[in-house]
Parts: C-alpha cells; sequence; structure tokens
C-alpha cells in the first residue's frame, strides 16, 4: 500500500438525513424474545431474520441497518477530521481495560495519554496509573503553598510549569517519575527558592523569580544543562559571573584601567614618561641601543639643513626621514618607534651647514 492509495473521506455518516423512525438506536443486548427480528450489537440480526417468511421467519429492520451503519460511519467520520476519545471508564469496564500503546486525548483537549501497560482501567486525568503523557501544548500555573506540594500527572503533563502562590520558606515539589523534560518557573512570592524533585529521588534547586530546563530520568530530576552550569565553579542554577568567571572563560586577566598593576605590565607608553636628550647623552650620527625591555619612542629636531637628509635608521632601517630643505635656518625632525633591544641613530648627510640638536626626547 503507499500513500498515494488513501481513501476518499466520509462527509456524512450513513442516513445522515433519515428521520427518526427510519433509523434504530442499536441495543447492546439481545432483542431475542423482546422484539422479533430486532438487531443487537450482542446478536446482530437474529436468526429468525434468516428463515423465509413462510416458514415463521421475519424480515429485518431496515431502521437497524440504517443505525448500525449510522454508527459506524459516525465514527470513521470523527477520526477522519482528526477527532480523538477522552478516557471513558464504562469503556474501558467494557473492554477490559485499554491495551499497551493506546493512545486517548486529555480531559483538557490540548494533549494525549499513552498506556504503558495491557488491560488499563485506569484515569489518566486523575493521575492513574500506567499512562504517560505526550504532544502536551501550552504553559499550565501551579499554585503551590506551604514547604512542600505533590504536582499531578495532568499538570506534570504540560512542557511549561509556573509556579505561583505564596510561600514562607523553601518548597519542596515532588514530580511524577516521568521520563520528560520542562521548563519550570519559579514566580512565588516570599522570595524563597523550591527544590524540584521525585518522590525518593533527587532533584534541583530553583531560585525565587528564576526560570531553567530540567528533565527526568523516572528516577531523578536533573538541569538540562548540568556540565555547562557545573563548568562556572561548580555553581548549580542560574549562575551570575563573577570576575574568576571572566578570567576561567578568556584564559587570561584582562586589563584593568583603574588599577593596572598585576595586569600590563609592559608596551608602549605602560609605566614610560618622556626624557629629554638635547643637551646630553646624545649625538647626530651615533648608533645606539634600546637595551630596556619595551619598545621606545624617538623623536629628534635639528635646525639649519640645506639641501641635505635627515633619517631616523632603526637596526640599519630608515624608519623616517626628511630631505631637500631648501631654505637656511629652519626645523625639521623625524621620530619613530624602537623595539627593544634593537639600534637607532639620527642621521644626517654633509652639507653646507653644520645642523645642530633643537630637541631628542624618548618615551622610555
Amino acid at each position: 500500500m503507499q500513500s498515494t492509495n488513501i481513501p476518499s473521506k466520509i462527509p456524512l455518516p450513513f442516513a445522515y438525513a433519515a428521520s427518526s423512525g427510519y433509523v434504530n438506536t442499536i441495543p447492546v443486548a439481545s432483542q431475542i424474545g423482546i422484539t422479533n427480528g430486532r438487531a443487537s450489537l450482542h446478536d446482530g440480526f437474529p436468526p429468525d431474520t434468516f428463515s423465509p417468511i413462510s416458514s415463521g421467519g421475519v424480515p429485518p429492520f431496515g431502521g437497524d441497518f440504517n443505525g448500525i451503519l449510522n454508527e459506524i460511519t459516525a465514527i470513521q467520520q470523527w477520526q477522519q477530521a482528526g477527532g480523538f476519545f477522552p478516557f471513558d471508564p464504562t469503556f474501558a469496564t467494557t473492554v477490559g481495560g485499554y491495551p499497551r500503546g493506546a493512545i486517548i486525548q486529555s480531559s483538557t483537549g490540548v494533549g494525549f495519554w499513552i498506556s504503558t501497560s495491557e488491560n488499563n482501567s485506569n484515569n489518566p486525568d486523575s493521575g492513574g496509573a500506567g499512562w504517560v503523557p505526550t504532544g502536551f501544548y501550552g504553559l499550565i500555573p501551579v499554585s503551590i503553598s506551604g514547604t512542600s506540594f505533590t504536582v499531578t500527572n495532568l499538570e506534570a503533563a504540560y512542557p511549561i510549569i509556573s509556579f505561583t502562590g505564596s510561600i514562607s520558606g523553601t518548597c519542596v515539589i515532588t514530580m511524577p517519575n516521568f521520563q520528560s523534560d520542562w521548563i519550570v518557573i519559579n514566580n512565588t512570592t516570599g522570595g524563597f527558592p523550591l527544590q524540584i524533585k521525585t518522590a525518593s529521588g533527587t532533584g534541583i534547586t530553583l531560585n525565587n523569580n528564576q526560570s531553567t530546563t530540567i528533565y527526568g530520568d523516572g528516577v531523578n530530576i536533573y538541569f538540562s544543562t548540568t556540565s555547562a552550569v557545573a563548568s562556572f565553579n561548580s555553581r548549580v542554577g542560574t549562575v551570575t559571573l563573577n570576575a574568576g568567571d571572566v578570567t576561567s572563560a578568556l584564559g587570561f586577566t584582562p586589563y584593568n584601567a583603574t588599577n593596572p598593576a598585576g595586569y600590563i605590565t609592559s608596551g608602549l607608553g605602560i609605566g614610560q614618561s618622556y626624557v629629554n636628550y638635547t643637551s646630553s647623552g646624545r649625538a647626530l650620527n651615533t648608533n645606539y641601543t634600546n637595551a630596556t625591555s619595551n619598545p621606545i619612542y624617538v623623536t629628534c629636531t635639528i635646525n639649519d639643513l640645506n639641501s641635505n637628509t635627515l633619517s631616523l635608521l632603526v637596526n640599519g632601517v630608515v624608519a623616517d626621514y626628511f630631505t631637500d630643505f631648501g631654505a637656511m635656518n629652519q626645523n625639521v625632525k623625524v621620530n619613530g618607534i624602537v623595539p627593544a633591544g634593537q639600534t637607532y641613530q639620527v642621521s644626517v648627510s654633509a652639507g653646507y651647514n653644520i645642523p645642530y640638536i633643537i630637541n631628542w626626547s624618548e618615551l622610555r
């Protein structure tokens, strides 16, 4: 059989428009000896309807034909429309209980129950054993009080449970032993946490005004993100990050602008200040070495270079230069960064005039 073999739906039950006189309600009990020829669920059409009239038989009632076909096709129409049936204690007794795997609709109409046992006559909507929920939709508010509360099977069938009410201390919430998951919300007043667990298992703690996702394995209740929460210094529940969490997540200690000690201790401008070497310690065309552990910044201004080149050399490489001044008695400068351990000099080519240093400063 293939999906394309789907038959046509029944738009109306058989004998839908027949008047009441032409549609009989089929009784359960036998009608033999009560009304000759009447059909029943017990006998179907009785034996006398199969005998010729000339031999004492009676014709079957047309209303019985209409009646049984109407009942059958009405159920088929309901099922074809996607309809299900809720728990029926009378029907359960008649059939000896629902079989394992049976699916019935919840009393709220927004979910279903699956039977986990044979011959199941328990009512799942009132907490009867042998049923588990499936396909429930929506949020259910559950009002609690005191220091203990047991969630019903029907309440626990919903995927989102919002606990409300006023409590005066930590309240122990007992959940059914379902293998399921939930979003739970502590909307109670009083400022106290909830301990959510099974009757004989372990559970979790949910603080006031917080929500989380939990699951049950049929024995205990767990946070759905147990491993992730445990990574925050073994704290459980909703976690507020602290400085230690940030450092652990980053893998290093971030810079603290208001208290740099113990954070970044090296780098250009960190713990450095300008030193003026204009009058002593520095000369043109002379190599110097940055013997510090940090990069330094060198700036040099000279005077009276005519048609010559001024350069800052770092490890022999031109880092900055100025050339072809074209005028006498002007001030020009070069500057740049010298990495730790490298050499540097301010170089000037020979010209008509003897240049001299106006300013030489280093950030170190």
